[in-house]
């Protein structure tokens, strides 16, 4: 029934591609151009709203060019105000560099020069102090008491008017000293000051003018007494005297105000280093450390962010610019003001706010749009009908594309428009939605196949309906014969079509077959044989690399494509049929890959069954019992796996973890895997030791012969020799039995080892001659022996140890997960060590080795790219040598940590060891007996309880032994008495016996007895 539906859908659609339906036929069309029109009102509103931008933009530039022409004219000023604090001042220094100061060599000398002093303060009301640094490092300096903070801080009289701070050398020390003048230059009080002692030479006005020529002018400062700011003025005299006076910079500040260009604007000045000398608020430029000095401070703590825009501006000249800050925007101006021609310079800094700037131009602008605005509301009221008409149509066609965008190609009636354009564009949406829907559908059930055979038929029903064919064939290329072969056909007349046009075998006498023609023009063609014949289309499937895989042949009705303008179903089946090629080459790859991965699956365990002849055909067999026993947990309809199932991409992981669970015996070494005897690695080092025994035998002999040239009695001496002789060959013979490891060594026989390993034996050959370069390395720590050297004839040496590669250490282990106990040696191979081995031949460093497998099995697998769906085999593979109670190896994982198809593992991997006739060390065990064993680990928690019953209950232990287990070993079992001695846990030791015997008695066909 569902796939009645889908083809009568697939019909639906198809019809669907002749009809579009509209409502209503409109008389007539009216192109869309005929109301273009309609959109000059908008053009004009765009020229009004650009014109009125221009004039605001235009009003922007000229306000900015009044702002540059104002600061322009604030820098002359602020230029021609500076000059004028500055340069009488230069005068006055001058002055004063030529007078009897610069030499004056006593303090009376200097102090004659008061009214020198005095004169020049008088004259200049920017200067507070006039002093000299002479270079033997005394100073004066005449200051005039202005104000009540100076007069506080020197503590000076109510009538001075005058200080003059002197230090002097007397005696060697530097003396320093106060003196106070009234207005006539009358002293009126003089201090001893000896904390008033300084090096002038250390001071910068000093250190610059010393160096100069010429007057320097220091960089601003504020002052430690007046707590003014000021720079200084100094010049060295020809004498060498330095001249320094200090200029006040105060009467900046009261001009800052009036530059102001609006009333929110700031306005500072700051020297080269961006220190503030000036505020338009008049706030204190200077902040005081606690020790009480007064240190200018950078622009950055003024706390105005535009005024710390602007500082950041650099370059020569007038720089402006563009900047955000306290969440406005700004106009920031520096302005340079030289303090002389050339050098040193202070910077006007200016932040104009945009809001009061540009406000004539942003009220012009509102305005121009408020007019605009105006137009703009009479256009709509104009158009909004001429609007209405023309979207209609175009609104339903938005919602249209708006449910195609959603993936709802369903039809609807449309309203048709006059507009002959967007009619067309309504037919074409209708034919655009069934085309899509169809695509969809038809490449949604391609790529929904994942078997290649219905995959084919899909292709071929899907494009022959959607053709309304009458018929079709699917041919594929076939490489060998570099021809076609038809694989499928649709419809009833297929077999005529091949009788007109026999199957294709690369024969240029089929060159009028369509498929043939695909091949030779790699697109599609149609052919007639004859006026009555059906018309025959032919569409080649190519993939996304442009590579032929196939040919679809449909036979059409008459007429069904006809010529001229061509049909759009040629087209749409040619896109279908390039989505099939893409889906048919995809599912050829993923069947090339799976192919690929089975062989080289089969590939691993075949070589791991090679490798030694103890374990052939164990990896063959070990995935065919897993697969039976978790088909059979499968299947099961009530008990404990009534839940479990398994998807195909499952079985896919059970498969291949299943083949690949012991891969990691290809880092197995063989002569571990086949080691026969207790001293056997690559050879059988018994015969080394043979070799011992021996020249121990022929030593004695020539004890003998030596005994017998000094005279001793022949028949005592044969006797002796004789007697020798025996104790060697017994010992040498016990050696050789403990060797093969038959039956369990005692501490009795390894005492006896021991006590055979003190008979010594001569050596006169270099050991360490002719050994490769690991066993070299090993004998590194072990001092040679000079010859002729007396050794044991058993012994364990250090070079028997070898050790392990740092990679293979318990940290490596620990890493992975694995808990396991990593031996300290990767091998001992010492001789009394191996051959006091107590069960088996294998050290535990050997069974760490052969063990370990299961742990590069893990590795191996988990580092394989293996995709999604097989992520699971690593667990699958590496979990069978895991027990149920969390003592088995490499990660002790317990029954709920391992999944299902692990767990069978385990039981397979034990119950084909058992049973395998191919093991030469080992005869094969019956079928009872092999149950028996499995049973006791199952009591043990080894084994799953609930796998090992289904794996009776269910037979397989039958079905597997009848396929791969000799007639012989094939036996009577007692099912039910197995799952009760395995899973029983209140069996006393008595009925667990008697549950054995019956058991064995079973299997031997024997009446079972109580």
């Amino acid at each position: 029934m569902a796939v009645f539906d889908r083809q009568l859908a697939r019909k639906e659609c198809c019809m669907s591609l002749e009809r579009a339906p509209l409502t209503r036929k409109m008389r007539f069309k009216i192109p869309l151009h005929v109301l273009a029109a309609t959109g000059s009102s908008l053009v004009l509103l765009t020229l009004a709203a650009l014109l009125a931008w221009q004039a605001y933009s235009d009003t922007r530039k000229i306000l900015l060019s009044s702002v540059d022409e104002s600061v322009q004219h604030i820098a002359i000023m602020m230029k021609t105000q500076v000059r004028q604090m500055l340069d009488p001042a230069e005068g006055q220094l001058d002055l004063l560099s030529h007078q009897n100061l610069a030499r004056a060599d006593s303090l009376a000398e200097r102090l004659a020069e008061l009214p020198t002093a005095q004169s020049i303060l008088s004259a200049n009301a920017l200067l507070d102090a006039v002093y000299v640094g002479y270079p033997n490092g005394e100073f004066i300096l005449f200051r005039r008491l202005r104000d009540a903070t100076v007069r506080r801080v020197f503590r000076a009289p109510q009538e001075a008017h005058l200080l003059v701070q002197t230090q002097t050398l007397v005696g060697g020390k530097m003396q320093g000293e106060y003196r106070f003048y009234d207005q006539r230059n009358r002293l009126i009080k003089q201090q001893k000051r000896d904390n008033y002692t300084f090096d002038p030479r250390e001071r910068p006005w000093y250190r610059e003018a010393a160096a100069s020529k010429e007057s320097v002018i220091i960089d601003p400062y504020v002052y430690f007494t007046t707590r003014a700011v000021g720079t200084t003025l100094a010049k060295r005299s020809s004498e060498g005297a330095v001249f320094g006076l200090d200029v006040t910079l105060r009467d900046i500040d009261a001009q800052l105000t009036d530059l102001r260009i609006t009333a929110s604007s700031h306005v500072a000045v700051v020297d080269s280093r961006n220190r503030l000398l000036a505020r338009d608020n008049g706030e204190p430029t200077y902040s005081v450390d606690e020790n009480g000095e007064a240190h200018l401070r950078q622009v950055e703590e003024a706390g105005v962010p535009p005024i710390v825009a602007a500082s950041a501006l650099s370059g020569a000249g007038v720089q402006r610019a563009h900047k955000k800050a306290e969440g406005k925007d700004w106009e920031v101006i520096s302005a340079p003001v030289p303090l002389r021609a050339e050098g040193k310079a202070l910077r006007v800094l200016i932040a104009v706010p945009h809001d009061e700037l540009f406000h004539e131009a942003r009220q012009l602008l509102r305005r121009q749009l408020i007019i605009a605005l105006a137009l703009l509301a009479a256009s709509i009221v104009a158009g909004i009908w001429v609007v209405r008409r023309i979207t209609l149509p175009l609104r339903q066609l938005a919602e249209d594309t708006k449910r195609v965008a959603g993936f709802d190609f369903s039809t609807r009636e449309m309203h048709s428009s006059r507009i002959s354009e967007v009619d067309l564009l309504a037919k074409a949406t209708q034919q655009m939605k069934s085309t899509i829907a169809r695509f969809l559908e038809v490449s949604a059930a391609l790529n929904s196949e994942t078997r290649l055979e219905r995959l084919l038929q899909e292709v071929l029903n899907d494009v022959a309906e959607t053709a309304q064919a009458i018929s079709g064939a699917l041919y594929l290329v076939d490489e060998p014969s570099e021809g076609l072969t038809r694989m499928l056909r649709f419809g009833d007349n297929v077999d005529s079509l091949d009788d007109i046009y026999p199957l294709l075998l690369n024969d240029q006498t089929q060159a009028q077959h369509p498929g043939y023609r695909v091949i030779q023009a790699r697109r599609s063609v149609t052919a007639r044989a004859s006026e009555a014949a059906p018309e025959l289309v032919a569409v080649p499937l190519k993939t996304l690399g442009d590579t032929l895989i196939g040919v679809l042949t449909l036979e059409l009705p008459e007429r069904a494509l006809p010529h001229g303008q061509g049909d759009s179903r040629l087209a749409f089946v040619e896109a279908l049929a390039s989505t099939a090629a893409v889906a048919i080459e995809t599912r050829h790859l993923i069947e090339d890959q799976k192919n690929l991965l089975e062989a080289m699956i089969q590939l691993v365990a075949g070589a791991i069954d090679a490798q030694s002849p103890y374990t052939g055909g164990h990896c063959q067999r070990v995935p065919e019992l897993t697969k039976l026993l978790v088909r059979a947990a499968h299947d099961a309809q009530q008990g404990p796996f009534a839940e479990f199932r398994l998807s195909d991409e499952d079985w896919e992981a059970v498969h291949v973890g299943a083949w690949l669970h012991d891969c990691g015996k290809v880092t197995t070494p063989e002569y571990v895997v086949d080691k026969a005897t207790k001293l056997e690695t690559v050879c059988n080092r018994i015969h080394e030791i043979r070799t011992r025994f021996e020249v121990l035998k022929r030593d004695a002999e020539i004890h003998y012969w030596r005994s017998r040239s000094q005279g001793t009695s022949d028949e005592a001496a044969w006797a002796e020799l004789q007697a020798k002789w025996q104790a060697i060959d017994t010992d040498f013979a016990f050696v050789a039995e403990c060797n093969v490891g038959g039956e369990f060594l005692g501490e009795d026989k390894v005492a006896r080892l021991r006590a055979i390993a003190q008979r010594a034996w001569m050596r006169t050959l270099d050991d360490r001659l002719g050994l490769s370069r690991d066993e070299l390395r090993r004998l590194e720590k072990v001092p040679p022996r000079a010859l002729p050297a007396v050794e044991s004839v058993l012994a364990d040496k250090p070079e028997h140890l070898v050790e392990r590669m740092p990679e293979e250490d318990m940290h490596h282990y620990a890493e992975h997960g694995f808990r396991i106990k990593v031996p300290a040696y990767k091998f001992n191979r010492g001789e009394l060590y191996n051959l006091s081995i107590s069960r088996g031949t294998l050290t535990e460093e050997e069974r760490f080795i052969i063990n370990d497998h299961i742990v590069q099995t893990i590795v191996m697998l988990e580092h394989m790219p293996f995709p999604k769906h097989l992520r699971q085999v690593p667990e699958i593979a590496g979990g069978h040598h895991e027990r149920m109670d969390g003592r088995g190896y490499p990660r002790g994982l317990k029954r709920e940590e391992m999944s299902v198809a692990a767990r069978v593992m385990a039981i397979a991997d034990v119950f084909e060891a058992l049973t395998a006739a191919d093991r030469p060390y080992k005869a094969p065990k019956t079928l009872s007996d092999s149950l028996l064993i499995m049973a006791n680990m199952v009591r043990d928690a080894h084994l799953d309880a609930d796998l090992f019953e289904l794996f009776l209950r269910s037979g397989i232990c039958h079905v597997y032994a009848d396929r791969y287990m000799m007639a012989a070993q094939i036996d009577q079992v007692d099912i039910e008495a197995v799952i009760r001695l395995a899973t029983d846990s209140q069996l006393s030791d008595e009925e667990r016996k008697a549950l054995i015997q019956s058991i064995c008695d079973t299997a031997r066909g024997a009446t079972a007895t109580a």
